[in-house]
């Protein structure tokens, strides 16, 4: 029954149930709704201009390789002249490269226009060259159905809509109705089948991430903009500090700003459009690292100086740099459109403005480029590169569909009610890391979080800490087996309530409180004005997981994970899990809270964790093999190992080996059944043990990790957990592990090498033009680490040969460094060793060794 309150229930209704189909078949890699990857087909187009030369070719070509190889190309079927009787027969396919927009044409409509060759396959051509503004007359216009007369409509009733949008034909087949369905325009079944297989050896794995490679190549891509100067008449400020901080804001600078100089929230940018001007997209230009003048909520205004209505109201992440998106998909023009900063970071009274870019309508819109899929681009993303362009193209725009749909119903969604959505919720968390392509996330979190804030405290909790005894524990944690000297049980207890009816506090203040308590170091003469306060909260990162590896643990709720000392694994062995055998749950709890705090504020408590945890954490799905693996891979590997031996292999390797016993992450022994210590494995009930122990050791510490998310849900709001990933969780409350090149350069050890070496000097200089990102994977690859402090050795590699991919030994933190011919090969090679090494091990047979 549809809701007479809300008459867009149903649609509703109908993009919620596609959504779950979608969800399940990404997860089991099998073919997705039809409706879902509806593209039209049998359009017809007639030429603009009679006498026009059309070329046509087998494939879509980016702008270089059209205009290099036009005339010579392979890729060229050929050419024919438009006459007026010229109909073209294509499909609602849509590919954007460089060079503009290209249109899948019918073979038999081809063969018409060359009778004289054998077509054996559709052409392309370019529907709308990137060249071209939108002002300008198409090329090719569709020949769209008559319209029916008012005559006609009396007389034989009103024509029936033909529907050829893939959201409207999701409408019309998931909802509820008592009609006929409308008429759909015929698909074009090629390629609605194309998008809805995966691509041989394709998996969810896959999908998550290209939407790391999405992200980082689209949503987060500044477009092709337009200068500001052509849209608008004047440009109007609210005030400025000084005369020509105004033109900064069109400058095309981004390194130059406007700043006001006002009342607090009472600052504007006013635009006087030019007639007709509707605008696309409008981007304002911010930096992070403006601090309190960074914008964090904007409103964007559009009329008349007297009358004037909201067009839209966002708010902005304070860790984002770049042009961020305030305004899009304008329908009308008006002729003043004022951006008014509500509020900037940690209420800072003035603003910064870095730019301002406007995409026009008359400007054309280039969607996503399938150009961008290129090898130099996939280094980064070993999972990708099996798979040709075309692929990548097709699956990409299914993601981004996908992330549409989510967006246009994530507010019945998010937070999640049982009641009405029954096992939605389940279903989002299996493809959690798509997440990060919605474009309304940021401001749901930003809603909730705002929602859920509590007051600051009274007062500022004023802790006396004795460092002197806590750096005495931290060298011989066994004379205080209870921790009560370690900084953090000292500020566990200081914080708790000491009168009667006191309340603890609940760390749900502003993100602008930015100290949380003030320390008084004993026997020191520091007055905390927020230093203090940080260096406590990175000593009880510190004693709860030290970075160095060969220092004892000073507190006992976490241990070194396995990996830390497995010689056979090379990823994670820097991380830290929480003890199985500690059961203090109101510690893990606290400790939750602390990382809640962090997440609402600018602090971080920097524990290295496995993602495993994370994941846990965040409430997202984990499996053995591709989780297990990041706290014991030995483990992983021996079990693994022994579900797919044969009986032959089984009898020669294990036979009498194993019994029903496993160790735990903190070496403790634990029988899977009662009296398993003396019962040996055979290889009939081989499944059986590899099942006990795979379900012991993934629930080892449970209890704890429950007890932490439960601290976490006390501070952060569940709808918050639930969009994001486990990635940003763990960034937002760790913060960005820097790996500088200067920090690499003070823990390197040169062995039987000069800094003065020619292959040194290009070592250096190509970790100069890493990102933080490739030189933390870097890190990983050498050592299998992901954070510094660690030595790195470097020797010159063993074979002598040029311009090969460098080796690395993680027992020993070794880099076999080659001879590279140039800094440009260095870099190839050396980013491509580091995020494709985990891929080329798991790649080898597990009886190599």
């Amino acid at each position: 029954m549809i809701s007479p309150v809300c008459p867009q229930s149903r649609v509703c209704l109908a993009k919620i149930r596609c959504l779950q189909d979608c969800i399940k078949a990404f997860h089991s890699a099998s073919p997705l709704p039809e409706a879902f990857c509806y593209v039209p087909g049998d359009l017809q187009y007639e030429v603009s201009k009679v006498g026009d030369k059309i070329p046509v070719f087998h494939q879509p070509m980016s702008l270089s390789a059209l205009e290099h190889g036009r005339k010579k190309s392979k890729n060229l079927i050929g050419s024919f002249h438009s006459t007026k009787d010229t109909v073209i027969e294509g499909s609602g396919h849509e590919v954007y490269t460089s060079a503009g927009q290209w249109m899948k044409i019918k073979k038999s409509s081809l063969q018409k226009q060359f009778p004289n060759k054998a077509i054996s396959a559709d052409g392309w051509i370019i529907l709308f060259d990137s060249r071209t503004s939108a002002e300008e007359l198409p090329r090719y216009q569709r020949i769209m159905p008559e319209k029916v007369t008012a005559a006609h409509e009396h007389l034989y009733g009103v024509r029936a809509k033909c529907y050829e949008r893939w959201d409207e034909v999701i409408e019309l087949q998931y909802s509820l109705r008592m009609k006929p369905s409308p008429a759909i325009q015929p698909p074009d079944s090629d390629v609605v089948h194309a998008m809805r297989t995966a691509p041989g050896y394709w998996d969810i794995e896959c999908d998550e991430e290209l939407v790391r490679f999405l992200n980082d190549h689209v949503v987060q891509e500044n477009e092709k903009l337009g200068h500001v100067k052509q849209y608008v008449e004047s440009v109007a400020v609210s005030s400025t500090w000084d005369d020509e901080s105004r033109g900064c804001l069109t400058d095309g600078d981004p390194s130059t700003y406007w700043e006001s100089n006002g009342r607090q929230g009472q600052h504007w940018i006013r635009l006087l459009m030019r007639r007709g001007v509707v605008i696309k997209k409008l981007y304002i230009g911010v930096d992070c690292h403006d601090e309190n003048y960074m914008p964090v909520h904007v409103a964007v205004m559009g009329g008349e100086l007297d009358d004037m209505v909201k067009l839209n109201d966002v708010h902005i992440e304070q860790s984002f740099t770049g042009d961020y998106c305030v305004l899009e998909d304008v329908k009308k023009f008006y002729p003043y459109i004022e951006i008014r900063i509500k509020s900037c970071e940690d209420d800072g009274v003035d603003t910064r403005i870095h730019g301002i870019k406007i995409k026009s309508l008359k400007e054309r819109e280039l969607g996503l480029l399938r150009d961008i899929f290129v090898k130099e681009e996939l280094v980064r993303y070993p999972r990708l590169e099996a798979f040709n362009q075309d692929q990548l193209y097709l699956r990409s725009i299914v993601l981004l569909r996908f992330a549409k749909l989510l967006d246009s119903v994530i507010h019945f969604i998010v937070p999640a009610w049982e009641f009405s959505l029954g096992s939605f919720q389940s279903c989002l968390d299996m493809v959690r890391q798509f997440l990060p392509l919605s474009k309304k996330r940021a401001s749901l979190i930003h809603h909730f979080l705002t929602q859920s804030e509590s007051g600051k405290p009274g007062r500022l909790p004023k802790l006396f800490i004795n460092r002197r005894v806590a750096a005495e524990h931290r060298q011989d944690p066994s004379k205080d087996p209870s921790g009560k000297s370690s900084i953090f049980t000292q500020v566990h207890d200081g914080l708790q309530p000491k009168e009667k009816y006191a309340k603890p506090l609940d760390f749900r203040w502003p993100k602008q409180f930015d100290q949380w308590w003030e320390c008084k170091f004993l026997s020191e003469g520091i007055i905390d004005q927020g230093g203090g306060f940080r260096d406590s909260l990175a000593d009880m990162a510190e004693e709860l997981c030290p970075t160095e590896s060969d220092v004892p643990v000073p507190l006992p709720y976490f241990v070194r994970s396995p990996n830390q000392s497995n010689t056979d694994t090379n990823v994670n062995r820097d991380v830290y899990v929480l003890n199985p055998a500690c059961q203090q749950y109101a510690k893990f709890e606290w400790i939750g809270q602390v990382m809640g705090g962090c997440l609402r504020g600018k602090e971080h408590l920097v524990l290295s964790l496995p993602p495993l945890v994370w994941k846990m954490l965040a409430g997202e799905k984990v499996t053995w093999s591709r989780d297990f693996v990041t706290v014991d891979a030995t483990a992983v590997k021996l079990i693994d190992n022994v579900r797919v031996a044969d009986s032959a292999t089984f009898n020669a390797n294990f036979a009498g080996q194993l019994t029903y016993v496993t160790a735990l992450s903190d070496s403790s022994l634990v029988e899977l059944m009662e009296g398993g210590a003396t019962v040996e494995v055979t290889y009939d009930d081989r499944l059986t043990f590899c099942q006990l122990v795979e379900e012991t050791r993934m629930g080892e510490n449970k209890k704890q990790i429950d007890a932490m998310r439960k601290g976490l849900l006390r501070v952060i709001p569940q709808a918050v957990l639930d969009l994001l990933t486990w990635q940003e969780l763990e960034k937002k409350i760790c913060g960005n592990p820097e790996v500088s090149v200067a920090a690499l350069l003070k823990t390197t050890i040169l062995e039987d090498l000069e800094q003065s070496n020619a292959r040194i000097k290009m070592f250096w200089e190509a970790l100069g033009n890493f990102t933080n990102e490739d030189r933390s994977r870097f890190l990983r690859f050498v050592t299998g680490r992901r954070r510094l402090p660690t030595p790195l050795y470097i020797c010159a590699d063993k074979e002598g040969k040029t311009d090969i991919l460098p080796e690395s030994s993680t027992c020993t933190n070794t880099l076999f460094l080659p001879h590279y011919s140039s800094v440009k090969v260095a870099e190839e090679k050396l980013r491509y060793a580091a995020y494709n090494c985990v891929a080329i091990d798991a790649d080898m047979s597990p009886w190599d060794e």
